[in-house]
Order: C-alpha cells, then structure tokens, then sequence
C-alpha cells in the first residue's frame, strides 16, 4: 500500500515572525555587506524588518520588475541572462520563502540530488561519482550522461504551482511565490535555484525505479547514470525523456551512453577513471594560465588572490601534485592567504 506524504500548511505564518524576518534578512546579508543598500538595510534592520512584515501581513508586496545583465559563463562557455532584484525586499521575501518551504521540499528529495542546497554542492556529487567509478566496477560498466534543453527558461509556471502543491496546501503561500515567479524562472533569484532543482524529484524517482540502473547522480539538470546493462541505460535514458515531456521539458540531443573502461566519466568539472581523478582541460588551462601570470607579478592583487585561492580549492580533489610544484609552489598558497587577509582588514576599518 502507498502511502501519500500530508500536505503541509501555514507557512506564510511562520513568515509573520518578526524574529524570522530579522534572522533571513542577516543570512540574506551574507557575502553582500560591501554593498551599500545592504549596509543601509543591516544599520536599521528592525525598521526594515517591521516594514517587511507589515508588507507580508496586508499581502501588499510587489515584486520589484528586474535588470537583466548578460554574463559570459566561462566554465560553460555560452552568455547568460542574469536577472538582479533589490536586495530589499525582493532579495530578502526570496530568502523568506526559501526558509519557510526549505524543509518541506527536502522531505523526499533523492540522496544524490545535488546543487544550490546546503551541504550537497558539487562535492557531494563528486564523492558519489568517484565512490561509484572507483569502488563499485561491477556496478559501473557503463555510464549515461545527459542534460535538459534550456532548462530554466523552459520550466512553465503552471508546473512549479502544481510540484508546490503536491506538497504545500497553503494557498497565499504558493501565490505569493507565483506573483515572484510569474514571468518564469529566472537565473539570479535565490528562490528559483530551489525551485529548479525541486521541479526534477520526479525525474529522479523515475530513473532510480528503471531496471538496471544502480545509481544517479544529479547536479541540478545534469543527470549521470550508472548501470552494468548498456541496454538497460538505454532504455532509462528514453523513459527520462518521456518523462520530461510531461513536465514540459525536453532532453538534449547530445546524451551519450558509454563504457567506463574506454572514457572517464565527465561531470562536475572532473574527469573520473577506475584509478584517477583529473581536472577537466578546460578549467586546467584556465588555472595554469592565471597561475603564470600571478608568477609573473612582484605583487598580487587581492582579485587575484581570491580568485586563484578559489581555483586551488578544486586541485585538493584530483590528481595535482605536478601542478602544485611546478606551477602553485612558486606563487606560494600562504603568500595568497595573506594578501587577502589584509585585504579583508582593510575593508572592516574602513567599513
């Protein structure tokens, strides 16, 4: 017997808390306090916080119309339309709204669903993919990788209101993330990473019950299979684009089905084989090439250094100790650590 999960209920409510609205609006607040609106909001936040709340109470909240701003993705290589909303209140009801359903759209989400959630970034998905390359070789004869066709843009409103309330029966609640939300997803807004990833549990529950398929692994609309049947691949892959068509949704043409002893697995930026892990070429190239030009310089700027601190956070995780002496020892890991501590000195003084 199947047994259906309880709607929840009266989550606008638990957005009606003062206390609740204080707390969203400082971890809203995070990682943008060098922005002046947002240092404007922080210096009184308990008079925003009351307007907000009184904004909430007499449903009198507009969604403020957004600026697009086009930004080359280089990791992807292709530009991309990314819409801005002010931090207040649009940025901070977004962050409501997540806090409020975050629970909610948690229970019952795959274990390997990945991306734009907390605790489970590309990381987690790399720990599974590796696990299941590597440790499990019997399981992972074969690999199937496919991707949605312009995924945010293509998911229709009428689907998010009906995966929302498949879980969620309080109704001002769901309308209030439909007015955010009316002119589609969009790429920016905090709440659409959530409701993005969301919009795909069936998809996971789809393939995860297709004979053959061992584990998927999916990092937000990029799904990797692993199976000991190509066939049985095969026929997953064609029970997901069926699915998809359901949701509105269609498959990219490029999906790939192939044996793991001929290719390494290509998926989160890595490269993984029965006995290595390497970084993707691309993001190599791009790494070295800073990394000479950091060499190259008497001083570093603090741009630089957070940029390649960043970058050197993904070496930990693969094959790279050549690349750490001949190319990080010269720059010096500590040497970039330190100009952008001074950096983050200076600007709390002068805050």
């Amino acid at each position: 017997m199947i047994t259906i999960p309880k709607r929840v209920g009266f989550l606008y409510e638990k957005m009606l808390d003062r206390a609740f609205i204080t707390e969203t609006i400082r971890l809203a607040a995070n990682g943008k306090k060098n922005r002046r609106s947002v240092r404007r909001v922080l210096a009184n936040i308990d008079a925003y916080a009351e307007k907000l709340l009184v904004m909430l109470r007499t449903d009198s909240f507009i969604p403020t119309k957004p600026k697009v701003k086009r930004v080359y993705d280089v990791s992807s290589r292709k530009w991309r339309d990314i819409k801005v909303v002010p931090f207040y209140p649009d940025g901070c009801v977004h962050w409501l709204c997540v806090r409020a359903m975050q629970p909610v759209l948690m229970r019952g989400m795959h274990h390997w669903s990945c991306a734009s959630i907390p605790g489970r970034g590309g990381a987690r998905a790399m720990r599974q993919i590796t696990h299941m390359v590597q440790r499990r070789p019997k399981d992972s004869r074969y690999c199937a990788q496919m991707d949605v066709r312009k995924f945010y843009d293509s998911i229709p409103p009428d689907g998010i209101r009906r995966a929302l309330e498949r879980k969620i029966k309080d109704k001002r609640f769901v309308n209030l993330v439909m007015r955010i939300i009316a002119d589609g997803l969009a790429i920016g807004y905090y709440i659409c990473q959530w409701l993005a990833n969301y919009y795909l549990e069936t998809l996971d529950r789809v393939l995860c019950s297709c004979k053959g398929v061992v584990c998927e692994v999916r990092y937000m609309d990029n799904v990797t299979i692993f199976g000991r049947s190509k066939r049985a691949l095969h026929k997953a892959v064609k029970v997901a684009e069926q699915h998809l068509r359901t949701l509105g949704l269609t498959l990219k043409n490029d999906w790939q089905v192939y044996p793991i002893r001929k290719r390494k697995v290509d998926a989160v930026g890595y490269k993984f084989g029965r006995n290595v892990v390497v970084l993707r070429k691309h993001s190599l190239l791009r790494t070295l090439r800073q990394l000479r030009r950091a060499a190259k310089r008497e001083r570093v700027s603090a741009k630089m250094a957070q940029a390649l601190l960043s970058r050197l956070g993904r070496l930990k995780w693969c094959a790279s100790k050549t690349i750490m002496v001949k190319y990080v020892r010269p720059v010096g890991v500590q040497n970039l650590k330190g100009v952008v501590r001074i950096e983050s000195a200076r600007r709390c003084q002068t805050a």
